[in-house]
């Protein structure tokens, strides 16, 4: 795959193998998708950082510890709902 990342790009590409932070241009490419891509994750799970979905999950354990609970298919059944929501098919 080759990729046109403009002259300001391939600069900061170029900084960061030169700090030693990375080895390789791919390196850093491969670090912005994974950025991107957790980007994406926290999205689709409704959270804006990691360090809000480990408050959820945190308070998920808690509920369950308190015995509050839902049953698998409903739990799913809702995000399904959710997913029908956010791309308008109610």
């Amino acid at each position: 795959m080759n990729v046109s990342l403009g002259s300001k790009w391939e600069r900061f590409v170029d900084a960061k193998v030169k700090s030693g932070d990375f080895q390789t241009a791919s390196e850093v490419l491969r670090e912005g998708l994974r950025l991107l891509e957790e980007k994406d994750l926290l999205k689709r799970v409704t959270v804006s950082s990691l360090t809000d979905l480990k408050k959820k999950l945190l308070e998920g354990i808690s509920s369950l510890d308190r015995g509050e609970r839902i049953d698998g298919e409903e739990a799913f059944e809702k995000l399904r709902r959710k997913v029908r929501e956010r791309k308008g098919g109610g």
